[in-house]
């Protein structure tokens, strides 16, 4: 499992050496139960807070060190996001938007626009359920059709939703097909 706690101006307390500190702990209860093995990344909101995490070092996904999940306000594009995603391209990290169908701003456009500029995809699971609204269940169907995704998350903040939601998936062959190569892909950020 990937822990991937929100680095953001609404949450100032979440700071890189204090939640470290908390996933050490995490961490040792976990070894205690058989074949639950945790990883520490973080979820950045690409807002005036930012820069000063990127300054800090990210905690990224994967053994590689170099995948950063990011993510946007949901209501509008803000102003220099294309700019923080460039910056941190440059220093060869590789941007991850997480749950992209569930920005009400995005279309169609700015999906491949973004894919242009070799950002990747994390679908979040319980979009394709209905959980965050009609708009991103329909987007997540769609991008997850054309393709577009790269991983796959969960976003669980309580285990009441995910049993709530869970079951209210419904997928196409097709559609399963691709979430398991999602799956897959998560993996390999550990090989």
């Amino acid at each position: 499992m990937i822990l991937t706690p929100h680095f953001m101006k609404d949450y100032p307390e979440n700071e890189r050496e204090s939640i470290m500190a908390q996933f050490e702990s995490y961490k040792a209860e976990a070894a205690k139960v058989s074949g639950i093995e945790l990883h520490l990344g973080a979820e950045y909101m690409l807002d005036a807070c930012f820069m000063s995490h990127f300054k800090q070092g990210f905690l990224t996904l994967g053994k590689k060190g170099k995948h950063v999940l990011c993510e946007t306000s949901y209501l509008m594009y803000e102003h220099g996001i294309s700019e923080m995603l460039y910056d941190i391209m440059c220093e060869e990290y590789q941007p991850i938007i997480a749950h992209p169908e569930r920005y009400e701003y995005a279309v169609r456009d700015n999906y491949f626009r973004w894919r242009d500029k070799q950002y990747k995809f994390q679908l979040n699971l319980l979009s394709l359920s209905g959980a965050y609204g009609k708009p991103a269940l329909v987007k997540s169907h769609y991008l997850l059709k054309e393709g577009m995704y790269e991983f796959v998350g969960s976003d669980m903040h309580n285990l009441d939703n995910f049993r709530r939601f869970l079951p209210e998936i419904r997928l196409t062959k097709k559609e399963m097909e691709r979430l398991e190569q999602l799956i897959e892909n998560n993996k390999k950020l550990f090989d």
